[in-house]
């Protein structure tokens, strides 16, 4: 699995609703709908980008975003850098 191997020790919650990848906290999220796939993660500043689908500022700090995978190869470094920055907040 890509993602383990980069970010290092983690767990995978499976639940009814969706995956969440934990280290001290979820730091990421994957949700599976017929036709994509959500990735939702968290982070504590404004990025902006065409990936984000959508984002909610939590807090002046914390910032859920939204991101829809239609095809493997929009799996990128990009989204990767977003996952590992998120998994760094510990």
């Amino acid at each position: 699995m890509a993602v383990k191997n980069q970010l290092g020790s983690f767990k995978i919650e499976s639940l009814e609703c969706c995956i969440h990848f934990v280290s001290t906290f979820t730091f990421a999220a994957i949700k599976i709908f017929k036709d994509k796939i959500r990735v939702d993660f968290s982070l504590d500043h404004k990025i902006e980008s065409k990936l984000i689908k959508k984002y909610i500022q939590m807090s002046s700090s914390r910032y859920l975003y939204y991101i829809d995978i239609i095809s493997e190869d929009e799996i990128d470094g990009k989204l990767m850098e977003w996952i590992q920055e998120a998994y760094n907040k510990k």
